[in-house]
């Protein structure tokens, strides 16, 4: 008994079609995009009384955009920074060689396709709000005064294009 059930099962399956929701080849987003990013820079840059320190870090990370409609998504992203060692001006001398802050930056935003996400190659407009935490270290504590981790929030704006490859990725 059980081995014309399993005999039924294969001949089910063998002869099963493959149902899409869209297209293979359509254009445009899917519900969900989910990303990532193995290297990036994050520049700070000190304020115009000579007491902040502009330093660079070496950023990774990633993010998920959902989309609620063709004009609409949400978009959450987070990244890491890794606190390099590096020369840096602080109250008018140079600092050689100092170990920088971590960093995290997460944030949200909306993302608005003023003429739709349905077609290949979609123009966006992006804002939104996140927060930037530098991580204190002992070097960067002794020498500028970070004595815990600190956090800001942030704002954005921009806008750019995306590209959309769905159903035909293999030939990206």
């Amino acid at each position: 008994m059980t081995g014309k059930v399993l005999l039924m099962l294969v001949a089910l399956v063998a002869n099963g079609a493959v149902a899409l929701a869209q297209e293979p080849g359509s254009p445009g987003a899917g519900k969900l995009e989910v990303g990532g990013f193995p290297g990036g820079g994050l520049w700070l840059v000190g304020g115009d009384d000579n007491t902040e320190v502009d330093f660079n870090n070496y950023d990774f990370g990633g993010g998920a955009t959902w989309y609620l409609n063709p004009v609409a998504a949400i978009e959450v992203e987070a990244a890491f920074g890794l606190g390099i060692s590096q020369n840096v001006n602080y109250r008018k001398r140079e600092v050689h060689r100092i170990q920088m802050p971590h960093t995290l930056s997460t944030g949200g935003n909306i993302v608005i396709f003023p003429g739709g996400s349905a077609r290949r190659v979609a123009g966006y407009v992006t804002g939104g709000v996140g927060t930037l935490t530098l991580y204190s270290r002992t070097a960067s504590a002794l020498v500028f005064g970070l004595t815990d981790h600190t956090s800001f929030l942030t704002t954005n704006v921009g806008g750019g294009v995306k590209i959309f490859r769905r159903g035909d990725a293999r030939n990206w």
